[in-house]
């Protein structure tokens, strides 16, 4: 990849065209109703139908219609006007916040009926000038700030291209220079611990959700997300240090997944899919909805790449029961194609998440799930959209400084304003490094120069650039906004980052070590989640386990072993023999496990064990006794 091919592209406006053609209907619509407004409150002789007026031209400017500055009485209808403003806004973040488009015209409209309703005499003489002078005030003071940002934000452009050609062949270099071998790391005792939590949570029952936060389940909280990156932790691990163990990490996967198929996970589209878009139909699969399809999709894809397995290719395999009795039934396929009709049907070729908003980020996550599925079963569907995908990334959901939009209406083109801090800006780069690799890096490298303080001595983190607020639980914690950007640098080969964010990590959120329990105050499970998942993960680990997927040929392994007797720090195999660490759990002791895939009836060596020798039976299995009381290093290889 060349360095000008990590350029920023060529662009002037604040947004790309079909963003503008939003924005437009919508100044247009409203232009309309302020006109209708205005048209009403200067043509009506009725005092009720001129504050109707009034409360159309803007939410609560009915209440103007009786308001001044020398009474108790007109000052109350200044705070009255106010207070339906606040109203209003608040409206429009529970738009944002649950998808629920009817609230903001809602309260509008009740505002301009509740000022109608008042009985007072006739209009303060000026009042509807006053009212159409604040609109082209505020339109005013709008366009200013349009403009001044664009100026500010084009500069920023040119700044981070002169960078990129500058210094970005060199941050490029730095990040993909070491090597990692797959199957030969082992994980830390500190990350067994961490491992460990996921696992308590993930090996119990399916109808069970001890030690999961369950807050809301229409935004970051909410329990689909944990089980989601829960799973992409696991399959992580499983891809680069345990690629040889099945047995319990299969089960918890399995686990997972199947607990994504519970009504209480998914029954908040019903209430999503009736407010946003005017549909009764609570199945959360059949129209847009990515932050459920496409989380769910990747899931399995990397469960079935990381275990060679495919449990979710069988039809009906991922079930979705409505308590109606209503079934609807799925599969990984189906969730592709799900995925794919969305796709061609979105006018932005992103899928919208909550009804209306697109977010750049699971898009990144479900354009990986149809990757992953076009290379196990041999189908082009990303090939398809890649084109649009990728025009429409990087000029409506890229914005003109170069930074990733958190997320956009589809509605009305506007855009959330940039918060969240690194975090936002790093994860879409660790996904996006599975499709679109050269967009990954150079926003990845632009994230660091806002990272990094190369001015001082072995470089610092810049540590007001990380959000506060644990998106995981909602508590005032950096720890996700640490773990994130940790996982993004990882997969970019960025090492030095990724340190600094888990020592940063390991200084503010120490972790809490109990008889039972480890775990991080005030942390989320989500952050829990995605530490271990950075913790598992290697240079282009994520890319390279969607883009080559582990084949289903027979391969000595551990395939059945006891949780949490025994913890599996490192399993791998390699010219036909078995290499494994093994840490004992509860208690020190003996202990059998179950390995497969040995040839059939054939002897091996086996070193670190009780049996120097074993035989395997007809299914090419052998059960093997160790004694452990701490770190253990077996070796099963065949017999000369």
């Amino acid at each position: 990849m060349t360095v000008a091919g990590c350029l920023l592209p060529e662009r002037r406006n604040l947004c790309g065209p079909l963003t503008r053609r939003r924005i437009a209907r919508l100044f247009l619509v409203y232009l309309a109703l302020f006109l209708l407004g205005l048209a009403v409150a200067r043509a009506a002789r009725d005092p009720q139908w001129q504050a109707f007026g009034l409360g159309l031209m803007f939410p609560g400017g009915g209440f103007l219609a009786h308001a001044d500055l020398q009474t108790w009485a007109g000052a109350a209808h200044i705070a009255v006007a106010a207070a339906a403003f606040a109203l209003f806004v608040g409206g429009l973040f529970l738009w944002f916040a649950t998808g629920n488009v009817i609230v903001p015209p809602l309260v509008w409209l009740l505002a301009a009926l509740a000022a109608a309703s008042m009985r007072h005499g006739e209009l303060e003489p000026h009042a509807v000038r006053a009212a159409a002078g604040t609109v082209a005030a505020a339109a005013l003071v709008m366009l200013v700030l349009a403009v001044g940002k664009r100026g500010v934000a084009g500069f920023r452009r040119r700044a981070a291209n002169d960078y990129l050609k500058k210094d970005g062949a060199g941050v490029a270099t730095s990040c993909r220079s070491e090597g990692d071998d797959v199957g030969r790391r082992e994980f830390t005792l500190h990350e067994l611990r961490l491992m460990r939590f996921l696992l308590d949570r993930a090996l119990q029952p399916v109808a069970s959700y001890d030690g999961f936060e369950w807050i809301d389940q229409f935004q970051t909280a909410a329990v689909r997300y944990q089980l989601n990156f829960v799973g992409y932790a696991l399959a992580m691990a499983q891809a680069t240090r345990l690629p040889a163990l099945g047995g319990y990490l299969n089960e918890a996967q399995r686990r997972l997944i199947d607990k994504q198929t519970d009504h209480r996970i998914w029954r908040y589209w019903a209430l999503e899919n009736l407010w946003g878009n005017f549909r009764a139909d609570p199945n959360p699969v059949v129209r847009e909805n990515i932050m459920f399809t496409g989380f769910c999709a990747t899931q399995i894809a990397m469960y079935h790449a990381a275990s060679g397995r495919r449990d979710y290719d069988r039809p009906a395999s991922f079930p979705l029961r409505h308590p109606s009795g209503k079934s609807y039934d799925y599969d990984f396929g189906l969730l592709i194609e799900a995925l794919h009709r969305e796709h061609q049907r979105s006018a932005f070729t992103l899928i919208a998440c909550e009804p209306n908003w697109i977010y750049p980020l699971c898009n990144t996550i479900g354009a990986a799930a149809i990757k992953a599925h076009d290379r196990s079963r041999g189908t082009n569907w990303w090939s398809l959209h890649e084109p649009t995908f990728r025009q429409h990334l990087e000029h409506e959901f890229i914005d003109l400084a170069g930074r990733f939009v958190p997320c956009r209406s589809t509605y009305s083109g506007f855009a959330l304003p940039m918060i969240g801090g690194a975090q936002p800006q790093g994860m879409p780069s660790f996904f996006l490094n599975a499709t679109m690799p050269d967009i990954a890096l150079r926003q990845w490298q632009l994230l660091r120069r806002r990272l990094v303080e190369a001015r001082t001595p072995g470089h610092a983190l810049m540590r007001r650039r990380f959000w506060r607020v644990d998106t995981g639980n909602y508590r005032f914690s950096r720890a996700a906004a640490y773990a994130g950007t940790a996982l993004a640098a990882v997969e970019m080969g960025d090492r030095e980052v990724a340190d600094l964010c888990l020592a940063a990590l390991e200084e503010e959120c120490p972790a809490v070590v109990e008889t039972d329990a480890w775990y991080r105050p005030n942390a989320s499970v989500w952050a829990h989640a995605v530490e271990f998942f950075a913790r598992s993960g290697i240079k282009d680990g994520f890319r390279d386990l969607i883009d080559k997927p582990r084949d289903r040929a027979p391969a000595p392994m551990i395939s059945d072993i006891p949780y949490p007797d025994i913890l599996v720090a490192r399993a791998g195999h390699a010219h036909r023999m078995l290499t494994a660490v093994l840490y004992p759990g509860e208690r020190h002791g003996r202990f059998r496990f179950r390995v497969s895939g040995l040839a059939p009836e054939a002897s091996y060596v086996c070193d670190g064990t009780e049996q120097p020798r074993i035989r395997s039976d007809r299914a090419g299995e052998a059960m093997i006794k160790v004694a452990l009381i701490g770190r253990t290093e077996i070796r099963i290889r065949p017999a000369a």
